[in-house]
């Protein structure tokens, strides 16, 4: 595949429904200037970590959501301007979406620790941890 048409395909699918404004009113769109890279893994929110995450909201195996790394999330005791916002991650020519909801301060950066539900749209569990790239579902990202 061209680069080129691979960087269409990236730029296309981060592109759906944020505008800008709304970026820049949650504080984020000045760090947003690439596709993030890390590492994807899964967790079981209500025996690892607590069924309710750091911006709030109950979760099961079942729930879309993921944890960011603690570098990008912020203070873990805090909301953060992520919160609540789409990420489109892909791994191995797959792509799911997900809403962040907690942070992983255990993930390094870029990294996002996923539920079972988000992970097995990219791998089998038993892979356990997955090369992934992601972007806010939204956002025109950058390819470096």
């Amino acid at each position: 595949m061209s680069k080129t048409l691979y960087f269409n395909l990236i730029h296309f699918s981060c592109v759906e429904s944020l505008p800008v404004q709304e970026l820049q009113a949650r504080g984020v769109v000045d760090i947003l200037s690439n596709i993030f890279r890390g590492k994807g893994t899964f967790f079981h929110p209500v025996t690892e970590g607590g069924a309710i995450g750091s911006c709030g909201p109950v979760a099961n195996d079942h729930s879309r959501i993921c944890a960011m790394n603690i570098k990008q999330y912020g203070q873990s005791s805090k909301k953060s301007p992520w919160c609540f916002l789409q990420l489109r991650v892909k791994s191995g020519g797959k792509s799911t979406i997900c809403t962040v909801t907690d942070c992983c301060p255990g993930c390094a950066e870029g990294s996002l620790d996923m539920t079972p539900q988000v992970f097995n749209d990219l791998a089998h569990p038993s892979v356990g941890v997955i090369p992934i790239e992601w972007c806010i579902r939204g956002y025109r990202g950058l390819l470096k």
